[in-house]
């Protein structure tokens, strides 16, 4: 057998390399292709379990019930791609936006919830953050996103290591201001859209 020349080792090589890469992406693109309606289903079922708990609505457990409860009580406006969703409870129509600000790692996606007086919050969830796990990252947790149901804007934050006691202010995140400032403006920005909707300004 004739030993190769360099040339041709060069040649073999870009091919073997050639061919690994179409078989990689030929997987990858398969395993997306199979998955993408589940993806998208839990993607959807994930929207709607924040809008209803955004609201004030505990989500049920199963995925079948949550989309039944969200379908009846809840308004995507507008439909096909969603600003802000009514949603009729006992306590009357809550208004849930879609609200996003500049974290310091990238884009946070809010869904902001406000009672029928269109002034205090019903809820809040971070739906999209890559804020930096243990500092930032803990505006996803339970206890930060609770202390704002009630209160109303425009909010401040308090300094570390003390506690808000005024319906306009929150706990700050000890080491992550940036991200505490993004989550105020976020909440602000949100009170300042739900006033056009009071007034028939947003669509």
């Amino acid at each position: 057998m004739a030993k190769r020349t360099k040339t041709q080792e060069r040649i073999y090589m870009v091919l073997f390399m050639f061919g690994i890469s179409v078989l990689f992406i030929s997987v990858i693109a398969a395993v997306h292709l199979a998955t993408r309606e589940t993806v998208e289903r839990n993607r959807s079922l994930f929207v709607k379990r924040s809008v209803l708990s955004t609201a004030g609505v505990t989500p049920p457990k199963t995925a079948k019930e949550v989309e039944a409860l969200f379908g009846k009580i809840a308004q995507p406006i507008p439909k096909e791609i969603p600003k802000y969703y009514k949603v009729k409870t006992d306590d009357g129509e809550k208004i849930v936006l879609i609200q996003s600000g500049s974290g310091l790692w990238g884009e946070i996606i809010a869904h902001v919830g406000f009672n029928s007086d269109k002034k205090s919050l019903s809820g809040i969830n971070f739906v999209v953050q890559s804020e930096t796990p243990g500092l930032g990252a803990r505006i996803a947790e339970p206890w930060f996103q609770k202390q704002f149901i009630g209160k109303y804007a425009p909010f401040v934050f308090v300094a570390e290591k003390t506690r808000s006691e005024k319906p306009t202010e929150f706990d700050a995140i000890t080491g992550a201001t940036v991200t505490t400032t993004a989550v105020k403006d976020i909440v602000n920005t949100a009170a300042k859209r739900v006033k056009e909707l009071k007034s028939g300004g947003e669509k």
